[in-house]
């Protein structure tokens, strides 16, 4: 019976409004659970700009569906490391997120510090096309959305003790 239930609840979240989330997700990797479509589907219904984790909760709370606020901030870590979503901080340091600008290239690699979140996006297409093609001679296919590659900031106590 959940499974019906859930199912049903992802169906009723495609309107004209909403992109086809649930394919957006398969070609960025993720697997489209109702969790992260709902989720999107609660950003997009908020609006434009910024949003805080309880506000999207709250929304998704007003929609009728079930959220607890563990359940958001997996799923924004999620979206985030895709690049669907962009965080930020507010001057108290609280995260914030909004949908990430659409007009990223394909063609970009972006370097997220796990530690961090901090991202810098690298405009290289020739590298992009070297690295799609490696990993098409190892059987592996990339997706069409930015290339993701996580990486670990050095601090300079750890420079420094690497030297």
């Amino acid at each position: 019976m959940v499974k019906i239930e859930k199912k049903m609840r992802l169906n009723s979240m495609n309107s004209r409004e909403i992109p086809d989330l649930a394919e957006h997700l398969r070609r960025a990797g993720l697997r489209p659970t109702v969790g992260r479509v709902g989720m999107l589907a609660a950003i997009i219904q908020i609006g434009e700009g910024y949003h805080y984790p309880e506000d999207i909760l709250r929304e998704l709370l007003r929609q009728g569906r079930l959220g607890s606020i563990t359940t958001i901030y997996r799923v924004l870590a999620d979206l985030t490391s895709i690049n669907f979503l962009q965080r930020s901080f507010d001057v108290e340091g609280k995260a914030k997120y909004r949908l990430a600008d659409a007009s990223i290239a394909a063609e970009e690699i972006c370097l997220v510090c796990e530690r961090s979140g901090r991202s810098i996006t690298v405009h290289e297409s020739e590298l992009r096309k070297k690295l799609d093609q490696l990993a098409h001679q190892h059987g592996m296919e990339t997706s069409s959305s930015p290339l993701l590659i996580r990486v670990n900031t050095v601090t300079k106590i750890e420079n420094s003790e690497r030297n």
